[in-house]
């Protein structure tokens, strides 16, 4: 089969640093399908390299996959411009939105072209593999015997026309992390009149995986966490809805950042670095840093070895200190939301040391 004839069908599968066997074990369940009449579309989002060699060799070992690698590993993973990305770049009439932890039915693609209709998009019903079924699928995959531990429906597993999510920007590029990013897009295309239909053929299962470590996001980590970023983003799809926002995103939605992106951060026109002093921190971001323009300004924020002092906890608990420090997870949380809110359209690079006592920050503040 040729990968770049025209299908109907073009399956988006977005993904940073993702095992190879999960990815094969997904392939493997689309490779046989009964209908052969798509495509499966890989955007690896800024994996690292040694990941993304591996994923790529795998990915083109199936003559109906292609690979496809944007953004870059300094950037803050999200779905939204992935999967935007795809949209903008396959040329089938419908996509499915899914993610590597999916397996298909070898039926799924005759029941997916039954469900094309003008004006609407379908959602799907997905059991949920216990460790153990899944284990047994990793060993031999076969889908019809499996026991689920429950069936739910799916928010961004969907088939969805092409031109409706073109007509409302696709995904919108606010969302990080997770959460939130499918529900604004269904919200958003039943705003602009697409009636939401449901799929009840169960034809996906979910292989198990440890639940998101949502305490972490309160700790800091070498990969960047945010806090309270899940309720941030389900204010934002609240906000959306509220405000009847169908096109959130600016006319260049779906453009991505490259590895040769990252390369023009490397030559930085300013170099800035800070203790972890809370005015000194608060007061570079909020006050210098948005008057920088067109620009390359690298940011290095280090923990003072003071606030980590026997003197300093002493003074601190008697409450003599007149220069207040930030943690490093407070620090962190403040660039992240800077990214979130004023340069997440940017080319940047964002890294937190392997010790945790060091946040370097490199942006290119040119915002066109």
């Amino acid at each position: 089969m040729d990968r770049n004839m025209q299908k109907s069908i073009s399956i988006l599968i977005p993904y940073r640093n993702r095992d190879e066997t999960r990815i094969r074990l997904v392939l493997e369940s689309l490779e046989q399908q009964t209908n052969k009449d798509f495509n499966v579309v890989l955007i690896d989002y800024g994996s690292s390299e040694n990941i993304s060699l591996k994923i790529e060799n795998l990915i083109n070992s199936f003559d109906f996959a292609s690979y496809h690698y944007v953004a870059h590993p300094g950037l803050l993973w999200n779905k939204s411009k992935a999967l935007n990305f795809g949209i903008r770049h396959v040329d089938s009439e419908f996509v499915i939105t899914t993610d590597t932890d999916v397996l298909f039915t070898p039926d799924f693609i005759d029941e997916a072209l039954k469900l094309r209709s003008e004006n609407s998009f379908s959602l799907f019903k997905i059991g949920y593999l216990s460790k153990k079924e899944s284990s047994k699928q990793y060993e031999q995959l076969n889908l019809k015997d499996s026991k689920v531990m429950f069936i739910g429906d799916t928010f961004g597993i969907g088939l969805f026309q092409k031109k409706l999510l073109e007509e409302i920007g696709g995904l919108d590029e606010f969302f990080h992390f997770y959460g939130s990013e499918d529900e604004d897009l269904n919200a958003r295309l039943q705003l602009v009149g697409a009636a939401l239909k449901k799929s009840e053929k169960l034809m996906l299962y979910h292989l198990w995986h440890p639940r998101y470590p949502r305490k972490k996001d309160y700790k800091l980590t070498v990969n960047p966490r945010l806090t309270n970023v899940l309720r941030i983003n389900q204010y934002h799809f609240l906000q959306n809805r509220a405000n009847k926002i169908s096109f959130p995103n600016d006319k260049n939605w779906g453009n991505c950042f490259r590895k040769s992106d990252m390369l023009t951060l490397t030559k930085p026109y300013q170099r800035i670095k800070l203790k972890n002093i809370a005015a000194h921190v608060v007061h570079f971001f909020e006050e210098e840093l948005p008057k920088y323009n067109n620009e390359i300004i690298e940011v290095t924020v280090e923990e003072d070895r003071y606030y980590n002092s026997i003197k300093y906890k002493i003074k601190n608990l008697m409450g003599k200190h007149s220069q207040p420090y930030l943690s490093m997870k407070t620090v962190n949380d403040l660039i992240l939301k800077n990214i979130l809110f004023r340069y997440r359209n940017c080319n940047y690079c964002y890294e937190v040391s392997t010790k945790l006592k060091q946040i370097n920050f490199i942006l290119d503040t040119n915002k066109d």
